[in-house]
């Protein structure tokens, strides 16, 4: 296998990206003008293609069951993103658990540690991506060989990352807990300090020098790519247009419906007119078609043709609890159009200014996102805990919907590690009952570990 350069000291090159009034930035490439025959779908007729596109309409299993159907669903949605964040279950496995009913967390585990058929790479964020698309990850590694990730350039680090490479090449996987530092830098956060080698390790990960062959945890465990990749992995540098056709092929296989600038969501801002170029000639083909939708204007959606079979109504069948970084609710913008749902992640709000918790999930019911629920698993008393539970205003289908939530709780608690759940607060008032008296007041809800107040099924 062939890999990009090994030069850890290289000259600086500026970014194509940047402006530079000697080389103005060339016209955008055109999509065909706007016709007036182009389809137009519903509302309604979009969600439906959009839900079964992300594996999350009325069949629960849509790419079956155990491991195989796993890795099948990291294969079409085209990456799962890795999140820590541990009140719940972390992302990645939610994602999962969500379109995989009986999803284990070491499902994901041999996929990557024992079959090599996911790999972890960036793609807005750190990410499980299929193996099989390994190639096309080759352009950002080969673009973070010319500049640095997140790091500040020094000789330092320099050193640091050739000490690493070394230490691997040498010895084989290492952890950054292996590692004696020879030195301390500000964290990522730059709250704290931190070793420079997990500095240097990110960056040759994101330069492809490296790869995370499997975690022990959190802890990721890093090897050399040719020890890590099977044997037969396409490692072929892809051209603009090839990279982008791909792009825009993943991304709408997994969203249905889009519109351009969502099918390079947070990538650099040079590929969109290669997006626009491929969106073009892959309408040329008749791959894809332009619609538009009935009530947003004259907005141009693009879908593959084949997902327009997709639009029939979706029934409200199971209730799902999303992750905030499900592939579904991630680009927030396209989640008030599609949804009509205003949603931010308050993680990072002070407490005292949150409007609806900490780690809120949005409630997917059918069609709709129906409301938000904020959780806590509380894993050593085997207790979910939930702050709160808020519908969303002019719902009022609580009739239908009390069996279905009943049964999505005990099976969240179920996923979460949970014998139990026990709600504090539910909005509106007249749907409290959906709590089967299962309520604390704030105060008391925290449990205490065998303690004989904990609520039995």
């Amino acid at each position: 296998m062939e890999w990009v350069g090994r030069d850890l000291n290289p000259k600086p090159t500026p970014s194509k990206y940047q402006s530079n009034p000697k080389h103005p930035t060339k016209k955008r490439a055109s999509i065909d003008p706007m016709k007036s025959d182009l389809p137009c779908l519903s509302l309604a007729e979009v969600r439906a293609i959009a839900l079964r596109s992300q594996g999350l309409a009325e069949n629960e299993a849509p790419f079956g069951h155990k491991k195989a159907a796993v890795l099948k669903a990291v294969q079409h949605l085209g990456y799962v993103q890795v999140d820590p964040i541990s009140v719940l279950h972390p992302a990645h496995h939610h994602v999962l658990w969500s379109r995989v009913p009986d999803y284990r967390p070491a499902m994901l585990h041999e996929l990557q540690s024992t079959d090599a058929a996911v790999f972890e790479y960036w793609n807005h964020a750190t990410s499980y991506l299929p193996t099989k698309d390994y190639r096309y990850s080759l352009p950002l590694m080969r673009k973070h060989r010319r500049e640095l990730h997140w790091s500040g350039d020094s000789p330092e680090l320099r050193r640091s990352m050739r000490r690493m490479l070394a230490l691997i090449r040498k010895n084989g996987p290492l952890t950054i807990s292996d590692v004696e530092s020879a030195g301390m830098v500000k964290a990522w956060t730059e709250q704290a300090l931190g070793k420079i080698e997990r500095r240097a390790l990110h960056e040759l990960w994101m330069r492809g020098d490296i790869m995370i062959r499997s975690r022990r945890g959190v802890q990721k465990v890093f090897d050399l790519p040719d020890r890590v990749l099977p044997e037969g992995t396409d490692t072929a540098f892809p051209s603009k247009a090839e990279a982008a056709k791909f792009h825009v092929r993943r991304a709408l296989r997994a969203l249905g419906v889009a519109r351009p600038q969502e099918l390079h969501y947070l990538h650099d801002a040079g590929q969109a007119d290669e997006v626009r170029r491929a969106l073009a000639a892959l309408v040329r083909q008749g791959e894809l078609v332009e619609i538009r939708i009935a009530g947003l204007g004259e907005a141009s959606f693009f879908a593959p043709r084949d997902a327009l079979a997709l639009r029939s109504p979706v029934a409200n069948g199971a209730v799902r609890f999303l992750s905030p970084f499900d592939n579904l609710v991630i680009q927030r913008k396209r989640l008030k159009w599609l949804f009509d749902f205003e949603y931010v992640v308050e993680i990072y709000v002070p407490a005292a200014k949150r409007k609806y918790g900490y780690f809120v999930l949005p409630i997917l019911w059918g069609a709709q996102l129906i409301g938000r629920m904020d959780a806590k698993a509380y894993r050593a008393e085997r207790q979910l805990v939930i702050h709160n539970l808020i519908f969303e205003p002019g719902f009022q289908d609580l009739t239908a919907v009390r069996p279905v939530l009943s049964k999505a709780l005990d099976e969240f608690a179920r996923f979460q590690d949970c014998d139990d759940w026990m709600i504090s607060r539910i909005e509106p008032k007249a749907f409290r009952d959906l709590a089967n008296g299962r309520t604390r007041p704030q105060s008391d809800l925290r449990p205490r570990a065998n303690s004989s107040t904990l609520p039995g099924k």
